[in-house]
């Protein structure tokens, strides 16, 4: 694997939050759209962030998420960074993204086979930027163990989800 040609994507998200968007080449227009529709936030789109080659497990064949975030963190402004890697965390296999509050998130979209699942897992993960936990109703905020659970749950935000968001504001 040769990291120098490996590049990611990253968005900043400007008001209340802000937020990064760091991607490989992929069309970012409805993922950035989607994301200042649901949090009604602005979103700047920051190209390629090259993926550092000490983030990379050989014998997993996938990127340790954590270091990713290490990473991601060293930029000035909070970000999403959308990786075409897999990538996987501590007593997980994979995951499809990882993110902490009020500091950036991370997305694979390896195992994700449509525009329509990244942008869920996208916003997902903004979700848990912007300090959202999972939730247990019909809602983009389920955990997802699964491709076919992450296609199941809605791309959209419950209105627990929503009260909860606007109360943080």
């Amino acid at each position: 694997m040769e990291y120098g040609s490996l590049y990611n994507l990253s968005f900043y998200i400007y008001q209340m939050r802000k937020i990064a968007i760091y991607h490989p080449n992929i069309d970012t227009d409805v993922i950035i759209s989607r994301i200042c529709e649901t949090y009604n936030i602005d979103v700047m789109n920051k190209g390629e962030l090259e993926l550092p080659s000490y983030t990379y497990d050989p014998l997993r064949k996938q990127c340790y998420a954590p270091k990713l975030l290490d990473h991601l963190f060293q930029h000035d402004v909070p970000a999403v960074w959308i990786i075409k890697e897999d990538m996987f965390t501590d007593r997980m296999n994979f995951i499809f993204g990882l993110a902490i509050r009020d500091k950036g998130a991370i997305v694979s979209i390896y195992r994700l086979e449509n525009t329509e699942i990244i942008v869920k897992e996208v916003i997902h993960e903004v979700g848990h930027y912007m300090g959202l936990g999972h939730c247990l109703n019909h809602c983009v905020m389920q955990f997802s163990n699964s491709l076919w659970e992450a296609l199941q749950k809605p791309s959209t935000l419950c209105s627990d989800c929503k009260r909860s968001l606007g109360e943080r504001r």
